[in-house]
């Protein structure tokens, strides 16, 4: 299928919706947030944050830790693979900023 060689399309498939490139800009704001930390961040709805941060982590964005204390804690930072999605945001920016 045509659209399937796209590399826009394919991006967009692995980022997944909105929320999936505003918790990636986010994580590469800081190296590391929990849960709640995002949630309150991005007021976000938590079962839309938790399938979006699953999809991420499914297609190799993100990396999710959990810390062993009381309560148990969820961290989620980005790989490297993520990390250089930080390229594609910095070029859009770029080019959105040309055609204000």
């Amino acid at each position: 299928m045509a659209e399937e060689e796209c590399p826009m399309y394919r991006f967009c498939k692995v980022v997944g919706s909105k929320w999936g490139s505003i918790i990636v800009n986010s994580l590469l704001k800081n190296e590391e947030l929990g849960f709640n930390e995002l949630l309150r961040t991005l007021k976000a709805n938590p079962k839309t944050l938790s399938d979006k941060l699953r999809l991420l982590e499914r297609n190799s964005l993100i990396r999710r830790r959990v810390v062993e204390e009381r309560p148990v804690r969820v961290m989620y930072s980005l790989t490297p693979k993520g990390k250089e999605a930080s390229e594609i945001s910095d070029y859009l920016s770029n080019w959105f900023k040309k055609f204000e």
